[in-house]
C-alpha cells in the first residue's frame, strides 16, 4: 500500500510545479521586457568577442585626451556602465568615476558610437543588461624624464 500512495504523492508534486512553472514563466515574460539586468546567464558582447571590444577601443580611444586637458601623470582608471538592450543597442551610458580631464567624457563618447551589441540572455531570451567598462589611462611626465636624461 505504501508503493502507491508514494507515486500519488510524486505525481502530485509534479504537477503542482508544472502549474507554477506556467505561472511564473508568463508573468517572467513580461518582466523581463521592462527589468534591466545586474546578472545574467551569458553576459551580452561586442561583435567579434573581446578581442574585437579591446581593438575598437584601442582604435577608436584617444587616448591623448587626458594629457591635451592638462592632467597630471599618473594612472586613472575611469569606469563607465551602460545597458545593452533586448536588441542590442547601447543606451544610458554614464561614468561611475569622476577624475575629469575629459577622460570620462571620451570613454562615454566611444562607447555611445559603437556599434551594437550581441545582447544578455536569460532563461533563452534576450534581455536588457548592464555592463560596466573600465579603461586605464596612464600619463607619464616626460618634461621629468628629459631633464634626468640632460642631467
Amino acid at each position: 500500500m505504501l508503493s502507491k500512495i508514494i507515486p500519488a504523492i510524486f505525481f502530485f508534486i509534479l504537477i503542482a510545479f508544472s502549474a507554477n512553472a506556467q505561472t511564473d514563466s508568463t508573468n517572467n515574460e513580461q518582466d523581463t521586457e521592462d527589468k534591466t539586468f545586474d546578472k545574467v546567464e551569458i553576459e551580452a558582447t561586442f561583435p567579434g568577442g573581446d578581442q574585437a571590444w579591446i581593438k575598437y577601443l584601442q582604435k577608436t580611444l584617444n587616448a591623448n585626451t587626458p594629457v591635451d586637458n592638462g592632467a597630471p601623470a599618473g594612472t586613472f582608471t575611469v569606469i563607465v556602465q551602460f545597458v545593452v538592450s533586448r536588441d542590442g543597442s547601447i543606451s544610458e551610458v554614464k561614468a561611475l568615476t569622476n577624475h575629469g580631464y575629459g577622460m570620462e567624457k571620451e570613454v562615454i563618447r566611444v562607447i555611445k558610437t559603437g556599434p551594437k551589441w550581441i545582447p544578455a540572455l536569460q532563461d533563452g531570451r534576450n534581455v536588457k543588461a548592464y555592463r560596466k567598462q573600465p579603461v586605464t589611462f596612464v600619463i607619464t611626465d616626460d618634461r621629468k624624464k628629459k631633464k634626468k636624461n640632460k642631467d
